[in-house]
């Protein structure tokens, strides 16, 4: 006889051989026992939870001849025909192929006849959200009041494809993934029915890969028993391809310790074994996902699937939290970028390197360096730091100078970004005292000579220095910028250029986020001539886009977007470039002096005699009439 795969073999033949449903089984034996059958129910879950199984069951109930009973007896001839599919009462229909309305038209017009040889007739529809929409329309009227022999059992893997109409008219069972320890249990005992030698560690690995699905796990049961008289752990991971437990912690702790060499011979090895570069990624993502949970919630039974407690207690230590998250996102990254290249081990070399240097873009990755550069910090590392600024040894000329001239006290000076330098002390230094430290100190020749002139300018009496104090600060002249790279001619006048650029690059980045593709791609040519007093003129070679820029709609929108990045109201200015030059050249262009007119009185000097000339150019003056 020819061999029949293992979950061939060991389908359900009652509700109490089908593994885990508890809820499901519960609620049709409840209704098989009170006589409350429906006529339509929908099987909803995931593949190879026991949805088809439990609608083969659900008819054996319905049609066994001790029933309808909860509890088939499996033997009468009712029993074994819908058990072999060989029964004329009970039809399994697959949705895939007979998805057109003509062959619900074509069961629709069956369902008149009387069973043959059951009390109902049952049609199981699997996969059912195949089905077109002019099918489903046909069947509606059918599903809701068929014949009082006739009973739809309908299953499916995506419940959300069927319409809201046809959910209306049946009773709703979802069928969930088995745990782990279910299929566990279960796979040890096919493995001892069938005469499989195998390891608990190595059942418990496949009900892990099988996710939840019990005719996968089954399968893969099977295809190991083929491959070794015993079954073990490294024969379920030859089987799959996965990386063995041994090598990914080697691989994990070498992460953690940022040994780039080490981690890259590993992933060496992996590969040479056969591995896929794919398949040693997703198990890191799923191994420090274990680890995350398990700095998080210590006592989440779920993460103990990837590992012993112990074991990740240890290569825990090696990590921080944000660091984790950073190497999730890094992880999933690369895995994206594998969908299309060819060199997926370039990727995954890059990858390990990034994780091994806690380098990246994300958020957590920046939070996870500043986190390692604190700790480092608090254990009296110094990381970077930069030189401290020594007073420069005195001459023997400045000895002798500071010995015969009053001393001054010492002070700390303070460059930063506003000042040249900043007293320490809340008292005022004396103007003599501001030349001796304007001169000790690390500042430009510049700020010393101002300093100084200051200095001297406040001594020279208390009438000038009480007129400079009641003085204005003078207003800074506009400083002009070139733009960068300028080619076309454009002068740029006044204002801070770089700030407008640096103003305009953050709007066009922010119009890009929020998805306004139509503002940005009008915008994103633009280029930013001036920056004044809040008024940004932005020039565009197009003079369509000025345009387009310049209406209300948009300029409105680039208004707020800056108002946002500046905290302050700035005006949006745009205008074609060939504008922007004729207005540039017309400011530029000097104006012409005029020349001086004689006066209508004053006589022409060149008809004087020669001696007046002379005379004339000696001494100046002129001659008018009289």
């Amino acid at each position: 006889m020819a061999y029949v795969a293992l979950y061939r073999q060991w389908r359900p033949q009652n509700f109490a051989t089908l593994v885990g449903q508890q809820p499901v089984k519960q609620a049709l034996t409840n209704a098989l026992n009170s006589g409350r059958i429906a006529h339509a129910y929908l099987f909803a879950g995931p593949r190879g939870t026991g949805k088809t199984s439990t609608a083969r069951i659900l008819a054996k109930a319905l049609n066994c001849v001790h029933g309808p009973t909860a509890e088939p007896c499996g033997e009468c001839e009712n029993c074994r025909h819908i058990a072999e599919g060989t029964s004329m009462d009970v039809f399994e229909i697959d949705a895939a192929s007979n998805r057109g309305i003509d062959e619900i038209k074509a069961l629709r017009d069956q369902l008149a006849f009387t069973p043959v040889d059951c009390r109902y007739k049952v049609y199981i529809i699997d996969e059912v959200h195949m089905l077109t929409t002019e099918a489903f329309n046909a069947l509606l009227k059918t599903l809701e009041e068929p014949p009082a022999h006739v009973i739809f059992i309908l299953a499916t893997t995506d419940p959300h494809k069927i319409p809201a109409t046809i959910h209306s008219r049946c009773q709703r069972f979802d069928f969930r993934r088995v745990t782990v320890e279910e299929i566990t249990e279960h796979l040890a005992f096919v493995a001892k029915g069938s005469g499989l030698d195998a390891e608990t560690e190595a059942l418990r690995l496949i009900a892990i890969q099988a996710q939840g699905g019990m005719r996968d796990a089954l399968s893969l049961l099977d295809q190991c028993g083929v491959m070794a008289e015993k079954i073990t752990v490294s024969t379920v991971s030859e089987v799959l391809g996965i990386v063995e437990r041994e090598a990914l912690r080697a691989l994990v702790e070498s992460i953690g310790k940022q040994d780039v060499a080490a981690a890259l011979e590993k992933l060496n090895l992996l590969l040479e074994e056969g591995k896929e570069v794919r398949q040693v990624l997703t198990e890191l993502v799923e191994y420090f996902r274990a680890l995350l949970l398990f700095k998080a919630v210590p006592d989440y039974s779920e993460i103990y699937l990837t590992d012993t407690a112990e074991t990740l207690q240890k290569l825990a230590a090696l990590y921080s939290k944000d660091r984790l998250m950073a190497s999730e996102e890094r992880l999933h990254s690369a895995l994206q970028e594998m969908r299309g290249t060819m060199r997926q081990r370039i990727t995954a070399e890059l990858c390990l390197l990034d994780l091994c240097r806690r380098e990246g873009s994300a958020l957590a990755s920046l939070t996870a360096r500043v986190e390692s550069l604190e700790q480092q910090l608090s254990q009296g590392i110094t990381v970077n730091a930069a030189p401290k600024y020594t007073k420069p040894a005195a001459s023997a000329a400045q000895k002798t100078t500071a010995s015969s001239s009053p001393a001054v006290p010492q002070r700390q000076l303070y460059m930063g970004p506003e000042e040249a330098f900043s007293d320490s002390f809340e008292d005022e230094p004396s103007a003599d005292e501001l030349a001796q430290l304007a001169a000790a100190s690390p500042v430009t020749k510049t700020q010393a000579e101002n300093v100084a002139h200051q200095a001297q300018a406040v001594n020279t009496s208390p009438k000038i220095a009480a007129e400079i104090t009641k003085q204005p600060p003078a207003a800074p002249k506009p400083v002009v910028q070139a733009a960068p790279g300028n080619s076309s001619g454009i002068e740029e006048f006044g204002g801070d250029y770089a700030a407008g650029e640096d103003f305009w690059r953050q709007a066009l980045e922010l119009v890009r986020a929020e998805k306004k593709m139509s503002m940005y791609s009008c915008a994103k040519d633009g280029r930013v001539y001036s920056f004044a007093n809040d008024i940004l003129v932005i020039a565009f070679k197009i003079a369509f886009k000025s345009e387009r820029m310049n209406r209300e709609d948009f300029k409105s929108y680039f208004e707020d977007v800056l108002l946002r990045l500046a905290r302050r109201p700035i005006r949006l200015q745009c205008a074609a470039e060939s504008d922007v030059k004729k207005t540039s050249a017309a400011a530029a262009k000097p104006k012409a002096t005029p020349k001086p007119q004689p006066a209508a009185d004053t006589l022409d000097t060149s008809q004087l005699p020669e001696n007046l000339q002379k005379a004339m150019r000696v001494f100046g003056g002129t001659i008018t009439k009289l």
